[in-house]
């Protein structure tokens, strides 16, 4: 979930920072198992309470290095919410892991994870790749979109994560959120 949110501001606007005059709220996480092996395992996140924070566990399987292991993300949007999904033109092609994390995670995401008692995820820098293997939680996440650029479309907007290695599909999430502007 992390990187749908991430990537979806990352691709859909061009690092323009500004005051938010928009909540992000998560609507719906659906993990996917890969083609012929799952390798990302994001079975056990689930959004929680009147907030719908993040809540749960995701594991990588295998180091995740750049090497091997790419993401790519479909997105799709729907401007009144009704669930009507029409295909944007923002997706982001299969892009190396590391690559990922160091341009989108670390603006996007890392911010609301920097306190350890929401995410045992290690912190992304320069010198971070290989993803490491493990088991990874998130105890009741919500995102810190100060510095998220202002121009993000209203409605719902679906994200479908997928990961790859050896070109084959090893398993993903998707991530439907409900943008909205402030009252």
């Amino acid at each position: 979930m992390k990187w749908a949110v991430l990537i979806l501001c990352a691709q859909l606007l061009q690092y323009i920072a500004c005051e938010q005059s928009y909540t992000v709220q998560n609507e719906k996480l659906e993990s996917f198992e890969g083609d012929s092996e799952t390798l990302v395992l994001f079975d056990s996140l689930q959004t929680i309470g009147r907030e719908r924070a993040l809540n749960g566990s995701f594991s990588f399987l295998g180091d995740m290095d750049n090497d091997d292991f790419k993401v790519s993300v479909e997105l799709y949007s729907s401007p009144q919410g009704d669930g009507d999904f029409k295909r944007m033109v923002f997706d982001v092609p299969q892009t190396s892991i590391c690559e990922c994390f160091k341009k989108f995670y670390v603006q996007f995401v890392q911010p609301s994870v920097s306190n350890g008692d929401i995410s045992n995820f290690p912190m992304v820098d320069e010198d971070t790749c290989p993803i490491p293997k493990g088991e990874y939680y998130i105890k009741t996440l919500q995102f810190n979109t100060q510095d998220w650029p202002e121009q993000v479309p209203r409605g719902l907007v679906k994200a479908i994560i997928t990961f790859f290695t050896g070109g084959k599909n090893v398993g993903g999430l998707i991530v439907v959120v409900k943008i909205e502007d402030r009252n």
